[in-house]
């Protein structure tokens, strides 16, 4: 049977369920899962649903019966499949939710949620992520990530959030390094140009912010 792509309706079932009262205070919700589920998506070894299910949930969700539990279940991999085609497809890839940072510390918008769940999701498989060869590159290219997420305290990141101009800049990067990122760790022919692409970008904004600090 052909993969079919979850619809409004069951992606709107699938998020209200992660929301719900069923699920444990600290179970994902839709758009960490989304981050979380593209982290493995690029991640060059396959991880099993047994393995990464648990990890979304936290804790098994109070199910109101066998037929919710493969439902939900069934969603959560069909969405997994969604995010792997739609980063092997050539047509870019499209974050769940608004590119822009939460208007205080204390209240993260859907995109640090987003970037928290895929950092944790590279947390999950960091070994497959910092091959030698690739480390650096990688490093650079997750540095939008790590500066949306809420995460890290480097003092690179802090430096580029203490600017709104530079977070702005930096974070609109985001749907351009997933394609970045898929191409340096799961295709072959790609890597050298994507990975010289990347020090290029990375070089640029290093500049960027020398002129930012002069300038201020």
């Amino acid at each position: 049977m052909a993969h079919q792509p979850l619809d409004d309706l069951e992606l709107e079932t699938l998020e209200d369920f992660l929301d719900s009262d069923l699920v444990h205070e600290e179970c994902q919700n839709f758009v960490m899962a989304h981050g979380f589920l593209t982290a493995l998506s690029i991640c060059p070894v396959t991880i099993s649903e047994s393995n990464w299910l648990p990890v979304v949930f936290e804790e098994t969700p109070e199910f109101e019966n066998d037929k919710q539990q493969k439902q939900i279940t069934q969603y959560l991999s069909r969405l997994f499949i969604d995010i792997q085609k739609e980063l092997e497809s050539e047509d870019g890839f499209i974050l769940p939710c608004a590119i822009e940072m939460g208007s205080s510390p204390e209240e993260l918008s859907e995109l640090q949620e987003w970037a928290t769940g895929f950092m944790e999701g590279v947390f999950m498989t960091e070994a497959q992520w910092f091959e030698s060869e690739k480390e650096e590159v990688v490093a650079e290219l997750l540095l939008p990530i790590m500066v949306a997420s809420d995460l890290f305290d480097d003092d690179e990141v802090i430096d580029i959030r203490s600017s709104e101009k530079l977070t702005l800049s930096c974070i609109a990067q985001i749907p351009e390094v997933m394609t970045d990122l898929f191409l340096v760790l799961r295709t072959e022919p790609e890597k050298k140009s994507v990975a010289k692409n990347a020090r290029q970008k990375s070089n640029k904004n290093k500049s960027s912010k020398k002129n930012n600090r002069k300038n201020s």
